[in-house]
């Protein structure tokens, strides 16, 4: 609790990915700071990267730092440019998991005659 008020927020973490070292220092870290993985295998970033075109700063630096103000057309142009990118990459995502599902998909033919199992759903 200390280093953090004393130092500052950590610019990086060295380890030698020992899984038990690991495992207990990030899920301690992440509780005590109160944050959320949230990153999108889709997009390949977390929203709040995919939204604002950065990664998220420490809540110790947001007082440092200013952000430049976008407003009116500007911004429209910024915001529908951060969509089309967006869609673009869950457009690759779809083809890629649609690819894979048909790899491993059976293509079923039947008969008149034939017996199947009928599901319904209430």
């Amino acid at each position: 609790q200390e280093i953090v008020r004393l130092h500052g927020t950590p610019s990086a973490i060295v380890s030698d990915r020992d899984p038990r070292f690991a495992s207990c220092f990030w899920k301690g870290f992440h509780k005590a700071w109160g944050t959320r993985l949230n990153w999108h295998a889709s997009i390949k970033c977390a929203p709040f990267e995919m939204l604002y075109g950065r990664k998220c700063r420490a809540p110790i630096c947001w007082d440092q730092v200013g952000e430049r103000v976008i407003e009116g057309p500007e911004m429209i142009e910024v915001t529908n440019e951060k969509v089309t990118v967006a869609k673009e990459k869950l457009k690759e995502a779809r083809t890629l998991q649609k690819s894979y599902a048909d790899k491993h998909r059976k293509s079923l033919e039947f008969q008149p005659g034939d017996r199947v199992f009928l599901k319904v759903s209430p």
